[in-house]
């Protein structure tokens, strides 16, 4: 039995143990159910000639079939890449013809897409026909297919909202010690569940609970489609123990009208990240259900569990995003390539076997992100007096200003103190006299009269005037990507327009 098949070794020691829970189907998989799914998919991968370095591309909701795919792909070697099914046609064709995959699985809600994707020379099954070849209660081979530490397990492409997409090579061996950073930090085991409803085409979707979760034998709930209300809802009936959502997702939940009727009591606490976790949403979520949210740090090329802030510290260190977890290293790098001081801001540098090897068919990317072993993130942060971190904004999205070093994330923080200020974001543009400047795009309360008067003079209080931004607009909502991250582009593209009226 091979020691990182996880499934396998659930299977045969608690083989009635559910590992996951359908919601849309109403349907479970105990693990030895999981296990031999897997087995019967991987006799017909060798029918049609799959082989270990093959893709499989995905164009589909995260599901059931979704998992017992990942299965079979890790024990044959096959790189499994899911495909962001809310890009364009076009950004899909891009991905596709990159990666070039020998398969490709799309589910019935996708499959119109296809005929405007160049996919002739490659092998297509719906979702619907992987669920039969593995439902099919046939003979099943169970064979001795050794995983590799060093494989490619996924290639997740990045959202690309600061260039084109890049396809990070994500192994097992990051997969292991990813696992066992989280189940450590959080304190997971056979006993936990969560409701997964992030999307599968970011490494979310599986790496913060899924895949630890599957190596600690826990149970997995599926949903394809994040609803608030009926999250909520599932959080309650299947007595969740553990939840990842993004600040989005968690304030579209505090929002929902079923939010004061539901009992969470075994929700041990909320993970968030992707985006800053506002002090005002940590403190509604504990007044109003007693529960802690604990922000992290992560990114697709490492982890994503890089760090993590105590529940319990989270009101003692707003904003922060904790201490490095187990077995990495973390340095800051001020601009002279040396280690920073306290407080003093540089860039995040990681070092571990949750780092990438590296991005697909993108040496010269590879070679500029990783240097020495040590992955650069492109992050700006710094560490306080008690070893605590801070994110400070993407390398890309500092600007100078006069001179001055000018870091966005300061400027939406003090906007965000603001009660009738929803979200705050704060872009640059070039600027004749200063060289460049903000732009502010504040979303406000529902119901709100914000005027940028108002703003205006709340900065004047509390931010030295060489950061206030030169424009300022509110919004009704700001736009968000695929992931629910900010779109930056929309932001841009919309001043854009505003200007040339």
């Amino acid at each position: 039995m091979d020691r990182l098949d996880w499934i396998r070794k659930w299977a045969d020691y608690t083989p009635n143990k559910i590992a996951l829970t359908s919601f849309e189907r109403n349907e479970t998989y105990s693990y030895a159910q999981l296990d031999t799914y897997a087995d019967r998919l991987i006799d017909r991968f060798f029918d049609i000639g799959l082989s270990e370095g093959d893709r499989v591309a995905v164009l589909s909701e995260h599901c059931l079939e979704y998992i017992v795919l990942f299965v079979a792909c890790q024990r044959m070697g096959l790189m499994l890449v899911p495909l962001n099914f809310r890009f364009s046609n076009t950004e899909l064709a891009r991905l596709i013809k990159d990666c070039t995959p020998s398969l490709m699985v799309v589910s019935g809600s996708q499959k119109d897409k296809l005929p405007t994707l160049d996919i002739s020379d490659i092998k297509v099954l719906s979702r619907e026909v992987i669920r039969e070849i593995y439902m099919n209660p046939i003979g099943v081979c169970q064979r001795d297919l050794p995983i590799k530490e060093e494989n490619p397990v996924f290639i997740f492409y990045t959202s690309g909202t600061t260039g084109a997409p890049k396809g990070v090579l994500y192994t097992n061996k990051m997969m292991f010690w990813n696992s066992l950073n989280t189940s450590m930090q959080l304190g997971i085991t056979y006993r936990d569940s969560t409701i997964n409803s992030l999307p599968p085409y970011h490494t979310s979707g599986w790496n913060i609970f899924v895949t630890p979760l599957l190596h600690k034998g826990g149970h997995i709930c599926m949903v394809e489609k994040f609803d608030p209300e009926k999250v909520l809802r599932l959080l309650s009936i299947y007595d969740t123990t553990l939840f990842m959502a993004l600040p989005t997702m968690l304030l579209m939940m505090q929002k929902s009208p079923v939010f004061k009727e539901v009992e969470l009591s075994n929700l041990r606490y909320i993970i968030s990240g992707g985006e800053t976790v506002p002090s005002s949403m940590v403190s509604f979520w504990k007044e109003e259900k007693g529960i802690l949210i604990r922000p992290g740090y992560g990114l697709t090329e490492a982890g994503p569990s890089i760090t993590s802030l105590h529940h319990n510290m989270i009101l003692t260190k707003p904003n922060s995003i904790g201490k490095p977890n187990f077995y990495l290293e973390l340095k800051i790098l001020n601009k002279n390539g040396e280690l920073a001081k306290t407080n003093e801001i540089g860039e995040l540098c990681i070092k571990g076997e949750v780092v990438t090897p590296g991005y697909w068919n993108n040496s010269v990317k590879t070679k500029s992100k990783i240097k020495n072993g040590w992955l650069h993130t492109g992050d700006f942060a710094h560490r306080d007096e008690d070893g605590f971190l801070y994110i400070k904004g993407r390398k890309n999205d500092m600007y100078i200003s006069g001179g001055e070093n000018i870091y966005p994330q300061e400027i939406e923080m003090h906007l965000e103190q603001i009660k009738e200020v929803k979200k705050a974001v704060v872009l640059s543009v070039e600027d004749e006299k200063w060289g460049q400047c903000g732009l502010a795009f504040v979303a406000k309360m529902e119901g709100s009269n914000l005027k940028v008067e108002t703003i205006k003079n709340y900065l004047d209080q509390t931010l030295v005037s060489f950061k206030h931004p030169r424009s300022i607009f509110i919004l009704d909502e700001i736009p968000l990507t695929s992931l629910s991250k900010v779109s930056r582009k929309k932001l841009l593209k919309y001043f854009k327009t505003i200007s040339q009226e």
